[in-house]
């Protein structure tokens, strides 16, 4: 039925859109008239003037007012301004097609009668025994039915003993029942469904979900859209073993640039309340009993007049655990900290300025409800900037670059260290000092054990103790001087920097370092084109290699001795790039700081790198379209201040190779590191093949020797080896995306499949019904199984299973 519907629609489309044509060149067999504006024609016609009617009949056309009728026979009243047709009636409209065994129209005011028909409008469809048209859009179907589905049977219908339904609105069904390719499989009294594209408030589709610690879970969602710049969903889940749990989700736009969304949950956990792992830190008399677990995640993006911007960015949750046990909704699993921050920023042309709060949750705690006293934050971080610019009408350019900083906690402003550093000592074992009645209590593995707890002594001793808060002021000045030799650019420059420190202990509450930072890099270019370059318009290729030689220097430096740089000033660690401070320093001589900014780094460095480039010019439709494929860098420095005061230093860095590689559909990003004095390498390389439809396939590998240090031999079975494979596919009935993760060199008892998870969404025949499958294991995680199901109530297309699903598994 529905494709001899689709065959009478396609035809009467084909006659409504070349009415015209069709009058002028009729068979000479047929009659046609215009009466009152109604174009008729067919086979025989007899026109009643006295009582104003018109009787047509065999292959009878009619138009009226921009629709198109067709049908057996029909009799036009043009006093009562109707039309009744019969037998295999069908009428297109720009809303809708009718069709029906009998139809009764009023012309005049859009409303009328269908016996035994349907009215389909885009994919919405419902058929009825009787189906009154009250409006241009208004129908009222009794003993109906009602689908979006194309095929036939439908995969989903529901009939009802009425349905009233605004083409544009919703559909009202009474006494309904949900078919599944025509059986009828579930009643309702009520239904109310939407037949536009436009977001509807109302019940969601269930969900159902599996976990290996949660069991079973059922969700129910239900939808607010409360304007049409903001809405929320409020879910309902009850785990099968965790208990019950409420969500919510609320969304907003404020402009075009400004939005903002909030997620929160809350649940008593009858499953984290026996976990052994809790348990071990609480009292006797709390072991077992319920925790109340949450989490609130905001993100929010204000762009306000005159170049401010508004950023939050807050993630905080119960207990340090729920990153784990719940990724999809923190979406932090494996990260040290939860960051919680707040920023106000204005940029114009060469200026910048913000005010930053950042807030951090400390997840590396073994207590999985600790304290959070322990944390350092950055309240406030101010900074402002000044990008080049030139001096007055010289070829003199200068910037600013001014940071502010207050590193603050909740507890004290230092730590109370076991010991201070020895360097006789092969491996010093510092840390906070602890005490308990467990041997563990005297080893850094103390915070391990319930029984371990910190110890104070009342009395910063700077040999060893540790600085953990204060405020920094950094200023760094910084003056240049282009110069351009034919094809050789050096770029002479020199940096002030000052750094002020102020602290609430030690044995100077104040400290300042300035040095002066000198430097002078030369670049050149070769290049080579390559191709055909006898045609104006032919393929070319251009191969540029570019040699950079770089030379820094500090040739002076003010610093007076402090105990929050550690116990040797004089030199720095063998370091060629700003790298992140790590709890490895504090059992080294250079301590434990904020941050990398607090230490000094690059004395005089020369540095050697080389650049290829391999850049493409096509000709698309005349114009020439260029694309860069391949940029490999190479580069490596060498460290004269480290030769020069330590004759047992290794100053030549590592080699860094930096490659990227653009073709049709294949893609290839490498990043290694040769050390040549350890003779190992550590890299990241990700390839991907695609095509124009979205569809890859990528695997990546990544290989790395953590601690790495001048001096000192390494053990290669300390590797960290992962492969992972990626993939999305899209067909007609299925979307996919997959990834897994494969761990070459597992830890003790682990499997070699380290994570992994895919996302499916299964589209049943006749486009109106799809279920989503999600399907994960995080590392170190449980496996998670989610299931749900959408009816697509107004024909539009379902959406993809995107991409970015695969970043949400907490790899």
């Amino acid at each position: 039925m529905k494709m001899s519907t689709l065959l009478k629609i396609f035809f009467a489309s084909i006659t409504a859109y070349g009415a015209g044509l069709s009058l002028s060149f009729a068979q000479s067999s047929s009659q046609s008239a215009r009466i009152q504006g109604i174009n008729i024609q067919a086979d025989s016609m007899f026109r009643d003037t006295e009582n104003e009617s018109v009787e047509i009949e065999g292959n009878i056309q009619v138009i009226y007012d921009g629709k198109h009728l067709s049908a057996h026979k029909a009799k036009l009243n043009l006093r009562a301004k109707t039309i009744d047709a019969i037998g295999n009636v069908l009428v297109v409209t720009p809303e809708a097609t009718i069709g029906g065994e009998r139809v009764i129209l009023d012309y005049s005011n859009n409303t009328g009668i269908i016996f035994k028909g349907y009215v389909q409008s885009g994919s919405v469809f419902f058929e009825g025994g009787v189906i009154h048209k009250t409006s241009e859009t208004d129908y009222l179907a009794e003993g109906a039915k009602y689908t979006t589905c194309t095929n036939c049977p439908e995969t989903w219908s529901f009939s009802g003993k009425n349905i009233r339904a605004e083409l544009g609105g919703y559909a009202y069904i009474k006494n309904s029942f949900l078919r599944i390719g025509g059986i009828p499989v579930f009643w309702l009294p009520y239904l109310i469904v939407p037949l536009k594209s436009d977001r509807q408030s109302g019940l969601l589709t269930p969900e159902v979900e599996s976990s290996s610690s949660g069991g079973l879970a059922f969700a129910q969602s239900a939808f607010w859209a409360i304007s049409r710049s903001q809405d929320a969903t409020f879910a309902l889940k009850n785990y099968e073993l965790r208990g019950l749990k409420g969500l919510t989700n609320y969304r907003y736009v404020l402009t075009d640039k400004s939005y903002g969304e909030l997620d929160a949950a809350f649940l008593q956990d009858k499953v984290f309340s026996r976990d052994t792992r809790l348990n071990n830190f609480r009292e006797t008399q709390d072991k077992n009993s319920l925790v109340n677990r949450w989490f609130l995640k905001y993100n929010h993006y204000y762009d306000m007049p005159d170049g401010y911007v508004m950023r939050a960015q807050l993630n905080n949750a119960s207990d340090l655990q729920y990153a784990k046990d719940f990724p999809l909704e923190t979406l932090n699993h494996g990260d040290s900290a939860m960051e919680n921050r707040v920023s106000l920023t204005k940029n114009t042309d060469s200026i910048h300025y913000s005010v930053d709060a950042s807030y951090y949750k400390n997840l590396l705690q073994s207590d999985p409800m600790g304290g959070n006293n322990d944390s350092v934050h950055r309240l406030p971080e101010l900074r402002f900037a000044k990008t080049q610019s030139k001096i007055g009408e010289s070829n003199f350019l200068y910037s600013l670059d001014v940071n502010y900083v207050n590193f603050a906690r909740s507890n004290f402003a230092y730590d109370d260290i076991n010991a201070a550093y020895d360097a006789s000592l092969p491996n010093n074992d510092r840390h906070v000092n602890a005490g308990g009645a467990s041997p563990d209590c005297a080893t850094s593995e103390w915070e391990k054990n319930p029984a371990c707890s910190p110890l104070r002594d009342g009395t910063y001793d700077k040999s060893k103790d540790l600085i953990r808060t204060g405020q920094r002021l950094d200023v760094r000045p910084t003056l240049y001087r282009p110069i351009r030799f034919e094809n050789l650019d050096l770029l002479p420059l020199i940096t002030y920097r000052e750094t002020q420190y102020t602290f609430a202990v030690g044995e100077s509450t104040r400290n300042v370092r300035r040095y002066l930072r000198a430097e002078i890099s030369a670049k050149t270019t070769f290049s080579k084109i390559f191709g055909d370059q006898s045609a104006m318009q032919g393929d070319r290729f251009k191969h540029e290699i570019q040699p950079e030689l770089k030379f820094s220097s500090i040739p002076w430096i003010d610093h007076p001795n402090h105990s929050f740089f550690g116990q040797n000033q004089t030199t720095e660690n063998q370091f060629f790039n700003q790298e992140s401070i790590g709890d490895s320093d504090l059992n080294s001589p250079y301590g434990l700081q904020f941050d990398y900014n607090d230490r000094v780094y690059d004395r005089k460095l020369i540095t050697l790198g080389f650049v290829n480039k391999l850049t493409r010019k096509t000709w698309v439709s005349g114009t020439p379209q260029y694309l860069q494929f391949l940029n490999w860098r190479l580069a490596q420095s060498y460290d004269a201040h480290q030769a020069e005061t330590n004759p047992d230093s290794e100053p030549w860095s590592d080699i860094l190779s930096d490659l990227r590689l653009y073709l049709d559909k294949f893609e290839i990003y490498q990043r290694t590191n040769y050390y040549p004095y350890q003779k190992v390498t550590n890299s990241s390389t990700r390839a991907r093949i695609y095509n124009s439809y979205g569809d890859f396939f990528q695997i990546a590998h990544l290989y790395t020797i953590p601690g790495i240090t001048p001096g000192k031999a390494v053990d290669k079975r300390d590797r960290t080896e992962d492969y992972t494979f990626s993939a999305k596919k899209d067909l007609n009935w299925l979307d996919l995306v997959a990834k897994v993760t494969y761990d070459a060199k597992p830890e003790k008892d682990k499997d070699h499949i380290k994570s992994w998870g895919y996302g499916a969404q299964l589209k049943l025949p006749g486009d109106c019904m799809y279920f989503n499958i999600i399907n994960y294991k995080a590392t170190g995680g449980d496996t998670n199984f989610r299931l749900n199901f959408s009816f697509i109530w107004d024909g539009q297309d379902s959406p993809t299973m995107p991409e970015t699903l695969l970043d949400s598994f907490g790899f």
